[in-house]
């Protein structure tokens, strides 16, 4: 079985574009978002499809995870998927009823990300915790009994984050485990898969996971970061 994959952070911060390199002949997008993806070339990921409700999502998620061929699955975004759950439960029940429906149906969701022979990777926005002393805490964003417990259906978290280089050009990169500079973000993933940061592709995560699981030499890749001039969260 493949572990699943959360990509959250901030709105802007490379989220989508991480999936630009990812092989669009064995990857599905489930289109919760209903919006083109903001990558040069998306337009070759003929299997980008629109979600508009809850049944249309089970019944392409659950047909994606049973397609031969497919590799990687993706839900674009969880962020957008449980407001359409909130909505469904909305249409059939009130007060309790609804939040227990609601909580019940994220769970089913989550179930099905796990176990399967495909990578399964969801995206979504990061909620912030603020206390006296700044930013406590930030963990993917979802309301009800399901906050701060998303994560842990997940192997790996990555949390995504955009710095500005010396010569003033951005870069977006995923942290992959909490560090210094980090200690408050949800990202994590298993011990010595990923190093500490990369850069925000997707395809380069999961080669560094196939390297991990399959007992192979560390992945050296052109898109991982050699030295770090900044790590402090933004």
């Amino acid at each position: 079985m493949k572990p699943n994959i959360f990509i959250v952070g901030p709105s802007g911060t490379g989220k989508s574009s991480s999936l630009r390199n990812l092989n669009p002949a064995t990857t599905i997008v489930l289109n919760t978002e209903m919006k083109a993806l903001p990558f040069k070339g998306a337009g070759k990921f003929k299997l980008n499809v629109p979600i508009a409700d809850m049944d249309a999502f089970h019944k392409a998620f659950d047909k994606a995870i049973g397609k031969e061929g497919i590799e990687v699955i993706v839900i674009e975004s969880f962020t957008s998927l449980v407001e359409h759950q909130y909505r469904d439960s909305g249409k059939y029940y009130t007060g309790f009823d609804l939040w227990g429906n609601y909580k019940e149906e994220i769970g089913k969701m989550l179930l099905k990300s796990k176990g399967t022979n495909k990578y399964i990777v969801f995206t979504g926005i990061d909620q912030v915790l603020e206390g006296s002393n700044g930013v406590e805490e930030r963990f993917i964003a979802v309301e009800g009994s399901w906050k701060k417990k998303v994560e842990k259906e997940f192997v790996i978290v990555l949390f995504s984050d955009m710095i500005t280089k010396e010569d003033g050009t951005p870069q977006y990169r995923f942290i992959t485990n909490k560090q210094k500079g980090f200690e408050h973000v949800s990202a994590k993933s298993p011990m010595d898969m990923l190093p500490p940061t990369i850069d925000n592709d997707i395809n380069e995560v999961i080669k560094y996971v196939e390297s991990y699981i399959n007992g192979e030499e560390e992945v050296v890749t052109e898109t991982t970061p050699k030295e770090e001039t900044k790590t402090e969260e933004q």
